[in-house]
């Protein structure tokens, strides 16, 4: 166990604030090992690992110190964790997974507190048999007391189940078969309310010669178990893409955020906005369409600037921050991906890897927008990064988020390789924003793995870190000096 500290002046809201690194001890992987960090529950960190079909529970202490370690005991054989959820009181987490049982399949809901002993356990499906494996997919309420999960087995419908994890009951389970529907086409995003109200988009019509019609269809689940009509939002004669949907518990609407173009799918004109009041089926429902402003486009486009038609490639919609007043901050990010080719690549290809295509991952930019709640601009402004690796899916690149209620920080390595600056972008409520390098991985065995990090404090997260099939956790602290 090493403790690293690193007094680093950041002159944020007139006070002088340093980062504490504290890392793990190394634990050995296996190539098919897979692992999820759980939370930070009764001052300890947790880390769930499914490793030679033992699930194992590992909990650190403040100096991330391993303090102990037990096997999970789950019910039946071929099991599949979906989700772990800590429960923002700290009292425990939950556990969903799916497991067999006499040939026949059961999703299964477990509680377990800080200590990772079993509380309470519930079979809440036996879904049979399977004739193909289905797709599925797991969305969380606000406040985390409610899981959505949509599960595919024929393109043409979707099955949906609403789960209350304080009761661990079932709210609703109910097929859903839109008309003229095939789900990896048609599908958008699904929503579920802290009431576990549930929002299923469909998108229609989102092509070029079709785009007069192009629309979205709302299908509503209440959890009560009463179906509503769907609502339909036209989006005019625009193309739509990356549109990322929430639900907004204080003010009692559906809100997303969008990109848009009049052309093609590559190059983005500017972002659209627009909220659903559920309570109100017959209100008319308009998205509102801001084009990108030109000095935003000339900075991220460079000399690739198109006067002629000034746009924004390769942009993509990470996050939608919700505003008290109704409106929202849309987090968007560069993202190329471009496959290798040439005879050198061809060799490469057939003698290394397989068959398995070679892929550059370049992640740039983030582009944030700030939205009014009518939908007109508030403000927007570019934070820069570049950062490039080679076939490895992107793990080490983007960007990890960390809220409070006064800042948004951005943290992220600079560049993609094991030696490596860290650095983070503090933006402020007006579209401010300080750049400031945290610290270097020289020395420290380091590569971090900012999207798949945790916040569990107000000036504290913990990140995962993979070298050479070894895995560490690095916990950062923001300490006020």
């Amino acid at each position: 166990m090493r403790t690293l500290i690193f007094f680093i002046s950041l002159f944020l809201c007139t006070c002088v604030r340093a980062q504490v690194l504290t890392v793990s001890e190394e634990i050995p992987m296996r190539n098919d090992t897979k692992y999820s960090l759980v939370g930070k529950l009764g001052g300890q960190v947790l880390l769930l690992q499914d490793r030679e079909n033992k699930h194992l529970l590992t909990a650190y202490g403040r100096s991330m110190n391993e303090s102990w370690e037990k096997e999970l005991e789950l019910r039946g054989r071929n099991i599949r964790i979906l989700e772990t959820i800590a429960a923002q009181d700290g009292t425990g987490f939950h556990l969903l997974y799916m497991f067999r049982d006499r040939g026949r399949n059961h999703l299964q809901l477990d509680r377990y507190n800080p200590a990772g002993n079993l509380q309470d356990s519930v079979t809440l499906v036996d879904f049979g048999l399977f004739i193909t494996t289905p797709e599925d997919d797991i969305y969380r309420s606000e406040d985390e007391s409610k899981l959505l999960l949509l599960m595919v087995e024929q393109q043409s419908k979707a099955r949906y189940l609403g789960i209350d994890l304080d009761s661990m009951q079932l709210l609703y389970d109910r097929v859903l078969e839109p008309e003229k529907f095939f789900y990896n086409d048609d599908f958008l995003q699904a929503e579920i309310s802290n009431s576990g109200d549930m929002y299923f988009v469909v998108e229609r019509d989102n092509f070029k010669s079709r785009r007069k019609k192009h629309r979205y269809e709302v299908f509503t689940q209440r959890a009560d178990g009463a179906v509503r009509d769907k609502f339909e939002v036209n989006l005019g004669d625009s193309l739509t893409y990356d549109v990322f949907f929430r639900y907004d518990n204080l003010n009692r609407r559906l809100v997303a955020g969008g990109l848009y173009s009049t052309k093609d799918f590559v190059r983005s004109e500017g972002y659209f906005y627009l909220w659903i009041n559920p309570d109100n089926p017959r209100e008319e429902l308009k998205p509102r369409f801001s084009k990108f402003p030109l000095n935003l486009v000339k900075n991220v486009e460079g000399r690739k600037f198109n006067k002629r038609r000034p746009g924004i490639n390769d942009l993509t919609v990470r996050d939608a921050i919700l505003r008290r007043d109704g409106g929202m901050i849309m987090l968007t990010e560069r993202d190329r991906q471009l496959q290798r080719r040439g005879a050198a690549a061809q060799n490469q290809l057939l003698n290394t890897y397989g068959g398995r295509p070679l892929v550059d991952f370049h992640l740039d930019e983030i582009v944030v927008f700030a939205i009014n709640p009518d939908g007109s601009p508030h403000w927007s402004n570019i934070m820069h990064k570049k950062q490039y690796s080679q076939d490895d899916n992107g793990v080490y690149s983007s960007f990890f988020l960390m809220e409070t209620p006064s800042q948004l920080r951005f943290l992220f390595n600079d560049e993609i390789r094991f030696e490596n600056t860290v650095s983070q972008y503090v933006l402020n409520p007006r579209g401010e924003f300080d750049r400031n390098s945290l610290f270097h991985t020289r020395d420290l065995n380091l590569r971090l793995r900012f999207r798949d990090g945790i916040q569990v404090a107000a000036n504290e997260l913990v990140l995962p870190s993979e070298h050479r099939n070894r895995l560490r956790l690095v916990k950062m602290t923001y300490e006020a000096r």
